[in-house]
């Protein structure tokens, strides 16, 4: 398992830099908190696109996922996975948009099928098994 995953920066750079989409200074101009109105700063979108460290508030990844057009779910994963290290993942495979109730299981970056079926099967079993301690 690598010590660094840089998923926030290459979900950045997928949309900002030279022959992309976007530039910087349209990255910048975009990069507004919904909610707040508050913006990132131009140095602040080159270090996320750099690979630097910033620092991770809400108001930064909703302004960062306003200035990339990407689903505010799609960037916190990717800062969970790059700053925290942990992946978020469904282990029921939930359609995008369905009406029940998601499940998200926090795990380390890299985890198997196997192991990850393992957390499945405990939230799927209906009946808790008795604590044996």
């Amino acid at each position: 398992m690598p010590e660094h995953d840089d998923a926030l920066t290459r979900l950045v750079q997928e949309h900002v830099g030279r022959g992309r989409r976007l530039t910087f200074r349209a990255f910048e101009e975009q990069a507004v908190d919904p909610l707040t109105q508050k913006r990132i700063s131009k140095s602040t979108a080159e270090n996320v696109a750099k690979g630097h460290q910033i620092k991770v508030t809400p108001e930064v990844l909703r302004a960062i996922a306003a200035g990339i057009g990407e689903d505010i779910r799609r960037v916190r994963a990717a800062a969970i996975r790059q700053y925290i290290g942990i992946e978020v993942t469904d282990p029921f495979d939930t359609e995008p948009g369905d009406d029940d109730t998601v499940l998200r299981i926090a795990h380390e970056v890299g985890a198997t099928a196997a192991e990850l079926e393992q957390a499945r099967r405990a939230v799927d079993d209906s009946k808790p098994e008795a604590d044996t301690q």
